[in-house]
């Protein structure tokens, strides 16, 4: 295995331009998502209306136009929140850690876990969506490019800087997570926290 390419030295990883163009195409995913399911909800409503639906059909008919609204909204948030993942980008440098992904049947697929110090070890896992980064193109599984504060979250993606994704720790999603020390002025700026406290976004 090639040895991975070095962490830039960019004073953000928002200077580093694969990882801009990465992030406008995360936009532009999240923009085509949301369109396709306010056309697929709409294509739903007004189909039902006009058309008629077989009695057997009505329960699949009844389950879609329940969760077509529940997609759309799903998808709005994602790109409403999309920019909290470009201002944690642009407070933070990348930085190259030891990572590995838990066996399936042990722990979800969408978590990884980050050595970010010599003996410590964090769970971190994606949001708003699952994204299992072990298979983004990831030529060195066994290293991470994170971004952002370990006790608050923040951006991962595989070497490189080409696929970004919000990540936030599973004990503070989980409800599990111990008393923290207080947050620094760096995670105040990146969003991460706000009055010395750091906060529990799920997105």
């Amino acid at each position: 295995m090639t040895p991975p390419p070095a962490v830039p030295t960019a004073e953000t990883a928002f200077s580093h331009p694969p990882t801009v163009a990465a992030y406008r195409g995360l936009v532009r995913r999240r923009q085509l998502w949301l369109a396709g399911f306010v056309v697929a909800s709409g294509t739903i409503i007004v189909g039902g209306e006009e058309l008629p639906v077989a009695d057997r059909a009505i329960p699949l008919f009844a389950t879609m136009l329940l969760t077509a609204p529940v997609l759309v909204l799903m998808a709005a948030l994602a790109l409403i929140y999309t920019p909290r993942t470009a201002r944690i980008l642009r407070t933070y440098p990348w930085r190259a850690y030891p990572c590995r992904y838990p066996p399936r049947g042990q722990r979800r697929d969408f978590v990884m876990a980050v050595t970010v110090a010599p003996g410590r070890e964090v769970l971190l896992h994606s949001t708003p969506y699952r994204c299992s980064l072990e298979h983004k193109r990831n030529t060195h599984p066994d290293t991470i490019w994170f971004a952002g504060d370990p006790e608050g979250g923040g951006v991962a993606s595989p070497v490189g800087g080409h696929y970004p994704v919000r990540v936030v720790p599973t004990a503070m999603r989980d409800g599990q997570r111990p008393p923290l020390p207080p947050a620094d002025a760096l995670a105040e700026s990146a969003g991460l926290a706000k009055d010395g406290r750091y906060l529990r976004y799920w997105f």
